[in-house]
């Protein structure tokens, strides 16, 4: 278990915690956010890699201020969920995520936001889920297409690693890999939002996972770090965009 920095309620969200028993009963543990006035629609977010949804959760509380509730989980063994951090174990646990969100009673318009590794769980999460007719979009930020490629990419970025970038990418299980996956999202909504300026996931993740999905998708393009883009109140205003055209084509 790892200590959370900060709880909604520090800057001023109201929340609820909320927990789900896995199939070899690993409880894992997440957040509800919820929105300052009635809802118009929901998010369940994905976060990305290290730490837990108390460093990540900077990057949609203020969704809550545009009226969405915000549902969030740590993945297990991250932050307060229990056991240990498998991909395959993972993978399964974002479908229980989703079922969970979706069975909720009080749950309509429900987008789905993955970040960084989050969003390549999501992607294959969601093009799998047998929850796709209640899912209304897919949000993928800074996403990576290939697990051989992106752990290749970041080995190559280390002097001291970049000789054996080939032989340790291969040792990182590529059977979820996104870019395989991402055809199937469809019928849902794809918006694939990336930055040129992302010092970690380079461009050509995302144009490839665009080549392959289907529509209806698009790809967005954004400024800023890796770790940093929803600080930036221009790519908020770009996914706000998104969620308020998606509601008013809804209606």
């Amino acid at each position: 278990m790892k200590p959370y920095f900060i709880t909604p309620d520090q800057v001023g969200i109201r929340y609820d915690d909320m927990y789900i028993s896995t199939n070899d009963n690993t409880q894992l543990h997440g957040w509800k956010l919820y929105a300052d006035t009635d809802p118009v629609g929901s998010v369940l977010y994905f976060h990305g890699n290290a730490e837990n949804i108390s460093t990540h959760f900077g990057s949609v509380y203020w969704l809550t201020k545009q009226g969405y509730d915000v549902y969030l989980f740590d993945y297990r063994g991250y932050g307060q969920s229990e056991g240990e951090a498998d991909l395959d174990l993972i993978i399964k646990d974002a479908e229980l995520m989703i079922g969970h969100v979706v069975d909720r009673p009080d749950v309509e318009n429900i987008t789905v936001i993955g970040q960084s590794l989050g969003a390549s769980i999501a992607i294959y999460a969601v093009a799998h889920s047998q929850y796709k007719q209640n899912i209304s979009a897919l949000v993928s930020v800074s996403a990576f297409s290939d697990y051989h490629d992106v752990t290749q990419d970041v080995l190559s970025k280390s002097w001291l690693l970049w000789l054996f970038q080939w032989p340790l990418s291969y040792t990182i299980s590529n059977k979820y890999s996104p870019v395989k996956a991402v055809g199937d999202v469809s019928p849902v909504n794809l918006l694939l939002m990336q930055s040129t300026d992302d010092e970690i996931i380079d461009m050509y993740h995302a144009e490839r996972l665009l080549k392959e999905a289907q529509e209806p998708k698009q790809l967005l393009l954004l400024k800023d770090g890796h770790n940093s883009i929803f600080n930036n109140e221009d790519n908020r205003k770009v996914l706000l965009e998104f969620l308020k055209k998606l509601n008013s084509n809804r209606n």
